[in-house]
């Protein structure tokens, strides 16, 4: 029996055991994820590290800039699809290869708009425009957001591998990549680090993490059609699609817009800095990416021994405690270590993000269960919240107090969101 003395509760040794062994369990079926995004997130730190060193502030700046642009674009057409994908899965639908066209079509015409963006008077004449234009880093631009076409093909392939619950090569395809991506940047960089040669290494990247994910899913195509029907493809799809971008297109300013938003009011060294205080916390977001996909098929499956609350309390909480101490007590030490004194601003910034970061890490499961329970368009409206948020209080907050307003405005942006989601979840499937 537990002793309840003094109205506190004592774990008796059985129910200790049964919370190691749900541990264990938890562990068991994720060793494979865990692996592959520990070795991502250190790989990920180290990277930033050896960038920030090579290229200083302003020049670590434009290259996030140049990052930015793109990323908002592929993600408003392509992120996520995976959602869209695992559903249609579940509905035994097997339409890998038409899943490829489809977003070899869609890149094509976010490709487009890329080049337009950077092609567009309006941005070559701002502040910003000398990172821009048809003069500047043409090929290697053009090269990269190629490379962001075919790293479309991802979003199909790990689809079908968490349908087959196939994390060991989910795994393998991720930190491979990101292993690849890490490579071609020192050695490119030790050789002449210049904006050009990053965008190239993050070329070969997506080049990589596109066509190795077709590869390691053939063992899953032994009955696909050989005749290809788009329109039944697009037929399917469509209606999750649409959610799904909606969804994603909300949530796309904050994400991408908080650093394009710095660079025009204040330069890019306060770009650089803010950043740098993002990437520090980012490795929480490894943590979602490892237990997504587990979830994820634990939801398709509709495995009834699986509970959130035990989850929660056993394995979310705890490593929350964690991260919050090892970043409140070691902080400036990881900036000093990762950047260099010119970074020492970041650490500010970084704590008010990681209480942003921490929340969504808290909350991260509600999406999933909003999505197996056809009600993303929930998720879409915490979008909505969190992008009004986020644009009042950054354009208030932006101009008096740099990057700290901005990462404030994030933070409180998130945590409205997350908010919404869980009065959505407690009323609606609990």
């Amino acid at each position: 029996m537990a002793c309840t003395g003094s109205g506190v509760q004592i774990p008796s040794a059985p129910q200790t055991n049964m919370n190691l062994k749900y541990i264990k369990e938890i562990f068991s079926q994720t060793k494979d994820l865990i692996g592959s995004q520990s070795g991502i997130a250190v790989i990920s730190i180290i990277q930033v590290s050896f960038v920030v060193n090579q290229l200083g502030p302003e020049k670590y700046g434009a290259v996030v800039l140049l990052i930015a642009i793109p990323s908002l674009i592929f993600r408003a057409t392509h992120s996520r699809n995976i959602d869209a994908n695992l559903l249609i899965l579940k509905k035994d639908n097997n339409l890998f290869f038409e899943s490829l066209l489809f977003n070899f079509i869609t890149g094509l015409m976010a490709g487009l708009i890329c080049i337009f963006a950077f092609t567009n008077p309006l941005l070559i004449n701002s502040s910003i425009g000398e990172y821009f234009g048809p003069e500047v880093l043409s090929l290697t631009l053009l090269l990269y957001i190629f490379s962001r076409i075919i790293q479309t093909f991802s979003e199909t392939t790990k689809s079908l591998l968490i349908f087959h619950n196939d994390m060991k090569r989910y795994s393998l395809l991720e930190i491979g990549s990101v292993f690849v991506r890490f490579t071609t940047i020192v050695i490119l960089l030790l050789n002449d680090p210049t904006i050009e040669n990053y965008l190239i290494a993050q070329s070969i990247y997506g080049f990589i993490f596109g066509l190795s994910g077709i590869y390691l899913v053939k063992t899953h195509l032994k009955n696909s059609k050989n005749k290809i029907n788009i329109k039944n493809y697009i037929k399917k799809f469509l209606s999750p699609y649409k959610k799904i971008r909606y969804d994603q297109i909300i949530g796309l300013i904050p994400q991408h817009f908080d650093v394009i938003l710095l660079a025009i009011i204040i330069d890019l060294e306060a770009v650089g800095i803010y950043q740098f205080a993002k990437r520090l916390v980012e490795p929480i977001n490894f943590l979602i990416v490892t237990f997504n996909p587990w979830l994820q098929n634990k939801l398709k499956s509709e495995d009834k021994s699986f509970q959130i609350n035990k989850f929660f309390l056993q394995i979310l909480i705890p490593i929350t405690t964690i991260l919050i101490f090892v970043y409140l007590v070691f902080g400036r030490n990881l900036i000093l270590l990762l950047g260099n004194e010119n970074f020492i601003n970041s650490y500010e910034p970084m704590l008010i993000l990681l209480i942003g970061f921490i929340t969504y890490f808290l909350t991260f499961w509600i999406r999933q269960y909003l999505l197996f329970n056809d009600l993303i368009e929930f998720h879409a409206y915490g979008r909505i919240i969190y992008s009004i948020t986020f644009i009042v209080l950054a354009l208030v907050l932006s101009n008096s107090f740099s990057a700290i307003g901005i990462a404030g405005s994030l933070t409180i942006a998130m945590v409205s969101q997350k908010f919404f989601e869980l009065i959505v979840y407690r009323k609606k499937i609990k």
